[in-house]
């Protein structure tokens, strides 16, 4: 399975509630820090401080505005994670919530970029930021926790988000994967807040991604790859049509995955065994059942495409050669952007909408910070 950090877990669950003075508008410095790359002297921004850890949300949520003028991303205030806003290029800060801690994996930015979405304290908001007025959309059940994982549609309809019995929960990742939980997937509808459950399964269920233009949700089972012979779901937003996308073979690992812009494609990083040689990025397409390989990869420990999937950027796992690529699929090149030389923390690079820059965590300084190399010399603009 993909590394997660014991903090990025625990910061998916709810939190206890305590009295804290609202931090909410809490307005901070820039920290910016510019340097050029060891390896490739590429420009590379350092965008937060190594004082205090943040992290971006998950890859496949929308966080970039559109004109690269602002990102969202979590940091850690209040003594527990909240939402936070960092104006480009400035890279000055304001926090947009406050109280139970926010799970980070889970921002995402609506379409029209003038709110976003969160998971926080059991509930599924939705935050405008001209006000920063808070509106609940759904609450867990008693008895139920949201994981943190949480899917939006493209046009801002539907949420999918994952729940667990709260009985099954554990702080270790492969007791977790071991105890088996009861895990359901649930479709809310955003405008209206009418919810169903689309799956319940005894697995621990994670990164539901919403296919767009298409009411369908690819999920995955998450735990070690090793050990999962089915790792990748699709079902239709009614919990109809529940099937296996691609089922194991043999000592093979596949992950993490993610849609194509269009909606056509699954891609993911396939390992042909354990050794970790001989990686590749594939597509799959769910409704001919044909896979395609795109290209050689250097050990992908995340991948995603940008806009087109002209181009793929993605994260080695090679401790050798803890590196941020690019791969050109249509040419089958990889290029060497920088290090991001992540040990505990998930660098989950992401492109920006315009594809000209590469954002991606990274605790090389000791503490998670938010990172953006620049890619306009490399990949066309999109």
């Amino acid at each position: 399975m993909g590394l997660i950090s014991r903090r990025e877990f625990l910061a998916a669950f709810p939190a206890a509630q305590a009295r804290r003075t609202p931090g909410k508008t809490q307005q901070y410095p820039a920290e910016l820090k510019r340097y050029a790359d060891p390896l490739t002297e590429r420009e590379v921004w350092r965008l937060t401080g190594t004082s205090t850890p943040h992290q971006l949300p998950h890859s496949h949520q929308r966080f970039v505005a559109h004109n690269n003028s602002f990102l969202l991303l979590g940091g850690e205030r209040e003594g527990s994670p909240q939402a936070l806003r960092m104006e480009l290029p400035s890279g000055r800060m304001a926090q947009l919530s406050h109280g139970p801690g926010v799970a980070v994996s889970s921002i995402c930015l609506a379409p029209d970029e003038r709110s976003f979405f969160f998971l926080q304290g059991g509930a599924l908001k939705q935050t405008g930021f001209r006000t920063l007025k808070e509106r609940d959309i759904y609450n867990v059940e008693d008895g139920w926790l949201a994981t943190g994982d949480l899917g939006i549609s493209i046009d801002g309809r539907y949420a999918a988000l994952v729940e667990m019995r709260a009985a099954d929960r554990v702080d270790d990742a492969t007791q977790q994967f071991e105890r088996k939980p009861l895990c359901r997937i649930r479709v809310v509808e955003t405008f209206k807040g009418n919810s169903w459950i689309a799956v319940e399964e005894k697995a621990w269920l994670a990164r539901p991604q919403i296919r767009p233009k298409r009411d369908q949700i690819l999920y995955c089972h998450e735990g070690p790859w090793e050990r999962l012979v089915t790792r990748l779901w699709l079902v239709n937003l009614d919990g109809k049509q529940k099937q296996s996308v691609r089922p194991r073979q043999g000592e093979e690992e596949l992950g993490p995955e993610y849609w194509s812009g269009d909606g056509k494609l699954i891609g993911y990083a396939h390992y042909p065994d354990h050794s970790g040689h001989k990686a590749t990025v594939r597509a799959f397409n769910p409704d001919t059942r044909e896979e395609q390989v795109l290209s050689l990869c250097t050990q992908f420990w995340h991948l995603r495409g940008n806009t087109d999937n002209s181009a793929i950027a993605g994260a080695s796992r090679s401790k050798a050669g803890p590196n941020l690529y690019v791969l050109f699929p249509v040419i089958q090149r990889e290029m060497t952007v920088c290090e991001h030389a992540a040990t505990t923390v998930a660098p989950r690079a992401v492109f920006s909408p315009d594809s000209q820059w590469i954002y991606f965590a990274s605790d090389r300084g000791g503490v998670p910070a938010v990172y953006r190399a620049a890619v306009g010399d490399l990949v066309e603009k999109t």
